[in-house]
């Protein structure tokens, strides 16, 4: 083994015991409220909503588009501008729902982030699972987990748990 390939392999050797490092390195502690956590299921509704409302304006603009073809007809400038209006609407919505998925999918990654087992399995039930029924109660959590604690008591463990 020559100089330079020794040199190389104790760079190399460096790197990775530097990325051996950063990997023990501890998780960085999650700092999440519940309040945060009910804005998943808004995002969802939100989501949905605008998911709908562009597909409608598609629609609504194909539409235009073969009934003008169909008749032959030529653009105005009535309908030039009216088209740019709908243009920048559709990028707003689509920007929108670009920012709604990032901050759901944020939303996500913290829930994996979480350590403890019995707050990521409370919080997952509670706030990520079934998303088309209502938010259940703390009392409710509890029942459907089996959990022997009141509403009250598993809400407080919770919360400080996130803190």
């Amino acid at each position: 083994m020559g100089a330079k390939e020794f040199f190389t392999a104790i760079d190399m050797l460096d790197v990775y015991n530097d990325i051996v490092k950063q990997q023990q390195k501890p998780k960085p502690p999650v700092h999440l409220t519940t309040r945060e956590l009910g804005r998943y299921r808004f995002y969802i509704y939100r989501e949905k909503m605008l998911t709908r409302e562009l597909e409608r304006l598609c629609a609504e603009h194909l539409r235009l588009e073969k009934l003008m073809e169909k008749r032959g007809v030529t653009a105005d400038i009535s309908l030039k501008n009216s088209h740019k209006r709908e243009k920048y609407r559709f990028l707003d919505l689509v920007y929108q729902h670009s920012l709604v998925r990032s901050r759901k999918r944020e939303l996500e990654q913290k829930l994996d982030l979480i350590s403890d087992p019995f707050v990521k399995t409370v919080v997952k039930h509670r706030y990520f699972e079934d998303t088309k029924r209502r938010l259940p109660t703390w009392a409710q959590t509890a029942k459907e987990l089996d959990i022997p604690l009141t509403g009250v008591r598993l809400r407080a463990e919770i919360t400080a748990a996130l803190q």
